[in-house]
């Protein structure tokens, strides 16, 4: 009787499996590869799964850009000040939505309470998504923006009264800045939305890069 033998194969140890992640909308993949700590394993060679060197994602949320959320300056002082004070800011940032759907200009409680501006009184309500609040006065705001491309120019100079809302009211920014100002100022309300579209546009391609 003839027999027949298989030359058995050495099976490398059984691999689990990749896991495989779905990514939600705004998220990307970033793939890296290091040197296996192994002495005896050579680059790349090594047949552990779990081994540290072997090919890692890391997924992250890339930050969504809202173009219509701009950086304002608010002028904390008149000129004449400037002349005795001038070691000290005469400018603060400020994080404000350029809002279409707006009906006047809003600045926070918070916000407000950092400028030492005088205020006046006023009574009344707004509405918005989240329902009425109730304002509890007004200030007039003398504020620029920074040119779209710029890190240092200034804007032309503007002058807007802006509603308090009360202590306390849930604001999602220091400021909104309503249709009546975007609509006499159209050409600087596109350059800064473009602006922003831009920068997010330059994120995207960092990404694919």
């Amino acid at each position: 009787m003839t027999r027949s033998f298989r030359k058995a194969h050495n099976r490398s140890p059984r691999r689990s499996a990749p896991q495989t992640h779905v990514l939600q909308e705004g998220e990307s993949v970033r793939l890296s590869q290091r040197r296996c700590p192994k002495k005896e394993d050579v680059a790349g060679k090594c047949t552990d799964s779990h081994c540290i060197g072997k090919v890692m994602v890391v997924n992250w949320r890339r930050p969504q850009l809202n173009p219509f959320i701009v950086l304002m300056f608010i002028h904390l002082e008149n000129d004449s000040a400037r002349v005795e004070s001038h070691k000290r800011p005469t400018t603060t940032p400020r994080r404000v939505l350029l809002d279409t759907g707006a009906d006047f200009n809003l600045v926070s409680h918070d916000a407000y309470a950092q400028l030492n501006v005088e205020k006046r009184p006023y009574q009344g309500l707004v509405h918005s998504i989240g329902g009425y609040s109730e304002l509890e006065s007004t200030v007039f705001l003398r504020w620029h923006f920074r040119v779209p491309g710029s890190k240092s120019v200034r804007s032309s100079e503007h002058n807007a009264p802006f509603h308090i809302l009360q202590k306390g009211s849930d604001a999602k920014f220091d400021c909104i800045i309503g249709r009546p100002w975007i609509l006499e100022n159209w050409t600087e309300f596109l350059a800064l939305v473009e602006d922003n579209r831009k920068k997010q546009m330059g994120q995207d391609d960092n990404l694919k890069a």
